[in-house]
Parts: structure tokens; sequence; C-alpha cells
């Protein structure tokens, strides 16, 4: 190369270079700076202690202790029938006194439940205006009276209509009074809100600000695979209250106690015979001198060989076999003290019934305790919370995403507070107890929220 070549080249590069740049950064896509998500800001709901579960105390001051014990930071009273803190024959004197002493300890009350709302008719509507004009005047601004039912023998879209129409009626006496009605979200099949869709149906011809949803967080927990979180993110705009409860999911077969450590030998049972709904009871033992082989008892399976083709070896599982903890076989028949392997009756014979009556072995002689072949024995009980099928910090993030502002309280109805989950005027464990199980649940729910890290507190 000589210098006239390298001198134009060189030139050549001064100049190009600068434009081919220019021009590959004007083809680049401009990169969009990414803002960084601003920290969520920390937003407080105030719990409230549901009265329900403290009727065994009658005076407003006692109600109040019992929530400063239990760190909640307001109260939603009963107004219902004894034991009901507030007679609602009696709410235009009563409730104002109940609210203004919980009020005097520092605490709030912005919401009350009344009566089931299948009491509300014609005739005690006055009834009903003076409940809902009283807690507005007390400066309350939620109400909830129960919910409605499905006829299930008759089309469910014609009572949709007729719940629409009373829930207008509500909707103009909540436009009157400033107040706001919300429906809880029921378990069962008869419940009116139950999947959350068909109230939702109802509701969505009415403004959010005087009627709306009850989430009852334990409920709503039941629809399994997370599928409360697509109900509650349809539901948002008319969540504006929160029920804490939870449950836990059961199953009993029937086994009477089979499952769990091993106890030892137990004595055989009489063969059982399962009944028309399911239930099993001892079968009739055989008579006396029975043949070998022959059935000891109506739903009893064979000891040795005979007719029947699912039968037992001799010796086989009975009260003879000497490794189940029995004496050795007297016989090659089941006599009266021989029976199936448990005291469900789990693969015995029951021809005589025509419910279990099996076809060329395709099922079980008799499903065990009646139970596996009717829905598995399943039941949903309620539970302290933090121990069933509610993901507490998942439900709190996403009620901070939807915006939910409303008032919750804590429902703490499962089995064993001492009387105190069934709405009872007395306990019958100390109070310490009662409360500190109650305390439990709050706290829970409190720590809970702070694993979220979502920017709500409780």
């Amino acid at each position: 190369m000589d210098r006239r070549q390298f001198f134009h080249r060189g030139l050549g590069a001064v100049f190009v270079s600068p434009l081919l740049a220019d021009l590959a950064m004007a083809q680049a896509p401009t990169p969009t700076p990414v803002a960084a998500r601003p920290a969520l800001s920390q937003r407080k709901l105030v719990l409230d202690v549901y009265t329900k579960q403290l009727q065994w105390m009658r005076s407003a001051d006692d109600v109040a202790q019992a929530a400063i014990e239990m760190v909640v930071h307001g109260v939603c009273p009963t107004v219902q029938a004894y034991p009901g803190h507030i007679d609602p024959a009696k709410v235009t004197q009563e409730l104002p006194a109940f609210v203004n002493r919980i009020r005097s300890h520092g605490l709030r009350v912005t919401q009350f439940k009344g009566p089931d709302v299948s009491e509300v008719t014609a005739a005690n509507a006055a009834n009903v205006e003076a409940m809902i004009a009283a807690a507005a005047q007390a400066g309350l601004t939620h109400y909830q009276l129960g919910g409605y039912t499905y006829d299930l023998s008759k089309p469910l879209n014609p009572q949709l209509d007729a719940i629409k129409v009373r829930v207008d009626k509500f909707v103009r006496l909540n436009q009157k009074h400033g107040m706001t009605l919300v429906f809880n979200t029921a378990s069962g099949p008869t419940a009116v809100g139950a999947n959350v869709l068909d109230l939702l149906s109802v509701l969505k011809n009415f403004d959010p600000k005087y009627v709306g949803l009850h989430w009852d967080t334990g409920n709503m927990a039941l629809h399994g695979d997370g599928m409360w979180e697509p109900l509650l993110r349809l539901a948002a705009l008319y969540v504006l209250a929160v029920g804490w409860s939870d449950r836990v999911w059961k199953q009993d077969l029937g086994l009477l106690g089979e499952g769990g450590p091993y106890m030892g030998p137990y004595p055989r049972v009489e063969p059982l015979v399962t009944q028309p709904d399911g239930s099993a009871i001892p079968g009739t033992p055989a008579p006396a001198g029975a043949a070998a082989g022959g059935r000891g008892g109506r739903g009893g399976r064979a000891g040795g060989p005979g007719p029947d083709a699912n039968a037992a070896p001799a010796g086989g599982r009975g009260v003879g076999n000497p490794d189940e903890g029995g004496a050795p076989p007297a016989g090659g028949g089941r006599g009266p003290a021989r029976g199936p392997a448990n005291s469900a009756g789990a693969g015995s014979i029951d021809d005589a019934n025509p419910l279990y009556k099996s076809k060329d072995g395709e099922m079980p002689k008799r499903p065990i305790g009646g139970k596996n072949a009717k829905g598995a024995g399943w039941s949903a009980d309620k539970t302290p919370m933090g121990t069933g099928a509610l993901h507490i910090p998942h439900l709190a993030a996403v009620l901070r995403e939807i915006g939910f502002n409303g008032p919750s309280e804590l429902q703490s109805e499962y089995a064993g507070i001492g009387g105190a989950e069934s709405a009872a005027d007395k306990i019958n464990r100390p109070r310490q107890w009662v409360i500190g199980m109650l305390k439990r649940d709050v706290l829970t729910i409190r720590k809970s929220f702070e694993m979220a890290a979502a920017g709500l507190e409780i």
C-alpha cells in the first residue's frame, strides 16, 4: 500500500466511522429506563373482636377489657336476641350506650352484626330501619344480616332475581342513612354467595358504597387449589369487609382408630352387615356345628375353602390366626368370634344388601364404613387460625393489591374454646384460657401479615 492509498483510507475512516456509529445508534431501539418500583407505603387495617365469642361477658366494659387483652383495636357487637349484647327491640337505647362505653376505652366501633336476613319481613321492616338509623347516628358504617339460601329443588336464577328485589330495598335504606350492608360468603350448597359469582351477579346492579361482600376467609379457603384468589380479584370492588376464620379438610373412612401406631393385638368382632344408610352393625353368628368352610354369619368371609371365591384360606385372617394375637383355630369355618379384618367390615361379604352387592369383584363387597363410596367421608371443620387451608400471608398480599381498606373481625368459631365458639352465655374453661386462645388467633394473623411484607399490617 503506497502513501496515497493509506492517506485516503485513513481519511475515509476518520469521516465514515462517526457516520456509521450515528447510523447504528439511530437504528438501535432506545432502551426504556426502568424505574425502580416504589416501596409500598405501610397501611394498617383495624381488627375487631366479634362479640359473639364474648357473650359470656355481659357488660360493655368487660368486653372492652377483653379486647384490649387480645390486642385488637376494635369491637364488632352483636345486635341479636339474648345472648346477643344488644336487643334488636331496644336497639335505639342500647346500641348507643354500648358503643359509647366501648369507645371510652380507646377502641373503635364501625360495624355490627344483626339478626339473620331471613328474619327481616315486611312486618318488622320498621324495626330494621330503626336498627340501621341508630347505628348510623352512633357513627357506625357497616352491618351484616346473615345471608340468603337456595331452594335446590327449584330453578336458581329466579331465586337470584327475587333476592335482587330485596337487596334494592336495603340499598334504599342505606342511601337514606349512609350505611353499607355486607353479605357473608357462607359455605354449603344452599348458601347464596358460597361460590361468590352468584351473589356478585346480584350486587353488580348496585353501588358498592351501599352493599357488598363480607369475605369469610375460612369458607373461601375451601375452594380448592387456590381458587379463592381469582374469585377475590373478580369481586374486589364489592369486597367491603373481611371475617377472619380458618377451615381444615378432614377425612373419616370409618376405620375406627386403625390408623396411627400399633397398639398391640385387638380382639376380632362379629361379622358386620351394611345397612341401607351405609352404617355397619354386627351380623348373625353362624349356627352351632356349622360345616367347615361355611360362613360365620351374614357379612363374614369364610375361614376355609368353600363356595365363596373370595374366601380366605384356612387359618387366615381371623381370631384364629396366632400372628394377629388370636387363639389357634378350632375349626375350618369362622364361628361367632370370627369376622372381618377390622371392625368396619372391610372386605367382608354382604350379598343380601343390594346397595353393595358385587358383580365379578369389580368393587369391595362393602366400602369401609359405607363412606368411601359416598363422598369419601370428607368434612371441613373450623380450626384455629393458621392451622387450616387458609394461606394468610398470600391473602394479605392480595388484599393489598386490590386496595381493600374496610373493617375486619376475628371469628374464632372452632371447637374447644369452652363454649365461646358457640356464642354461649357461660363458659366451661377459665377466663384467662379462653382469652388466650382468642389472642393466639389475633397474633397469628398479625404475624402472617408481617411475613407477607406486602405493605399491609393489622
